[in-house]
């Protein structure tokens, strides 16, 4: 009775974990098109611009940082737990250490998110009283947010390389999508070279298949 508790408890856990991971694809999805195709911020090297243009597309950049954030690093958490339960290792301390990066991945994106939308809030509230107090809280809030989630992807990366390498050496699930994994998390630890910009946007479209493969994967067998 215990066993099969046990088992309907991973199995739900996996498929959770499954739509979680598409579900992270899909934000990164919807990122690259809101960004993309639907915003499209000033050239102009004026703050007062770009400070003006952020006024004016409020509820869509506030949606893109709840979605890229806070909806992405809630999902990232039950695909950390679903991930390292599928592979069902007893004392990996490899594991485990990719999993404590997956977690801390998720805590940097939320926290930024709620660091994006309080700070938006007070630098537009601001800028109207007093602009050049609001054009120094840009530059702050921009690059904190942007040290945190995403300018450098340092952690998001080890989690993947170190939970792909762990399930080669282990041979637990499909060996191509560990490979794509070591591709990807690569790529992440990459974007620590910020002369190279593109190392960020390899990392997210790879990781779009990578996460779309993991939930086949999560789902896939019991």
């Amino acid at each position: 009775m215990t066993l099969c508790t046990e088992h309907s408890v991973n199995r739900v856990l996996q498929n959770t974990g499954a739509g979680a991971s598409i579900g992270m694809a899909l934000c990164y999805v919807f990122m690259f098109i809101l960004f993309g195709a639907m915003l499209s911020f000033p050239s102009s090297e004026n703050v007062a611009d770009k400070i003006q243009y952020i006024g004016e597309q409020k509820l869509l950049i506030s949606l893109a940082n709840i979605v890229g954030y806070l909806v992405f690093g809630a999902l990232l958490l039950v695909s950390v737990q679903a991930l390292q339960n599928k592979m069902q290792l007893v004392n990996s301390s490899l594991l485990n250490t990719a999993s404590l990066f997956g977690i801390i991945w998720a805590v940097l994106m939320m926290a930024s998110g709620m660091l994006s939308l309080v700070g938006m809030n007070t630098m537009l509230g601001l800028f109207d009283k007093s602009p050049a107090q609001a054009e120094n809280l840009f530059y702050t809030y921009n690059t904190v947010v942007n040290g945190l989630g995403g300018g450098i992807e340092l952690v998001g990366g080890l989690w993947v390389l170190l939970a792909s390498i762990c399930g080669l050496v282990k041979q637990k699930m499909s060996k191509g999508l560990h490979i794509l994994g070591l591709v990807v998390g690569t790529f992440g630890v990459l974007t620590l070279i910020q002369s190279v910009p593109e190392m960020k946007e390899l990392f997210g479209l790879s990781q779009i298949v990578w996460f779309i493969w993991l939930g086949l994967s999560l789902r896939s067998a019991h």
